[in-house]
């Protein structure tokens, strides 16, 4: 059984998320049989349902046009090595139970960490998809997975600084956010490991009240992520892994940016 932490599974990271390598959008079977062979560590992938089949099941994609790969499948070939861990980003309501019950029956079989992402909050600006029902997947997550992270977050709208003006909102994450992500903990009584994504050009801007978060949180961390290097500097990088700690912070940055981050520590 997979352990809570993990740093605790990948002793070669000494300690430190930084050494933690993931491979991200694994949701096709060319990008999956590559990954499998390489040395990353966590294959994060997206799961949504089918649109076109006579009986919907869980697809791995963003969306579900051009899928070639089921969940069931997926999880097959990665047990396959059975080396690596797992991160599933659940992008509906509708997936989360058919999904869930796929992965039940092979999750004892999985070495590596578990790790189950969803958006459950509506976030700082405007989001093109509504979020997770928070019911639905935490009481779904934490009862049938009681050994996985559980990885919540607010829905964001893809490009975060261009579009400020645009829609009208300040950067960051406001204190009341922070603060109803809390209550969820809370009201779910979740105990197994938490993991916060946060977008690194809104975390800047939130460095004291994403610190609450955590303080408020025992066991949790951060996944901070961009999809664009020019949103953030390897200045912003060094404060926050100075703000929140070598432990307590995991990246999906622009391999460039991450690079020159790595060579500065």
């Amino acid at each position: 059984m997979p352990p809570f932490n993990l740093l605790d599974y990948f002793p070669e990271a000494k300690g430190d998320g930084l050494n933690i390598s993931w491979a991200f959008e694994v949701n096709n079977r060319g990008r999956l049989a590559v990954v499998l062979r390489s040395y990353v560590m966590i294959l994060e992938a997206d799961v949504c349902m089918s649109g076109n089949s006579r009986f919907p099941v869980p697809v791995m994609g963003q969306s579900s046009n051009n899928n070639d790969l089921t969940l069931e499948e997926w999880l097959e070939d990665v047990m396959r090595l059975n080396n690596k861990g797992i991160k599933l980003n659940f992008r509906s309501t509708e997936v989360v139970e058919p999904a869930c019950r796929v992965l039940a029956r092979v999750a004892d079989q999985l070495r590596g960490p578990i790790i189950l992402n969803a958006e459950i909050l509506p976030g700082p600006s405007s989001a093109l998809t509504p979020p997770v029902d928070a019911w639905t997947f935490l009481t779904l997550c934490r009862t049938r997975f009681p050994h996985s992270t559980i990885s919540i977050s607010w829905t964001m709208y893809p490009e975060v600084v261009e579009v400020q003006e645009d829609i009208c909102s300040k950067p960051g994450y406001s204190l009341e956010m922070i603060d109803r992500l809390v209550a969820l903990v809370k009201e779910y009584s979740l105990i197994q490991p938490l993991m916060f994504p946060m977008e690194g050009a809104h975390l800047k801007y939130s460095i004291p009240e994403v610190q609450r978060l955590v303080f408020q949180v025992p066991n949790s961390s951060l996944m901070i992520h961009s999809d664009r290097g020019d949103l953030l500097t390897v200045e912003d990088l060094l404060l926050f892994r100075q703000s929140f700690g070598a432990s307590q912070t995991f990246y999906h940055l622009p391999e460039d940016l991450l690079k020159h981050f790595y060579s500065l520590i």
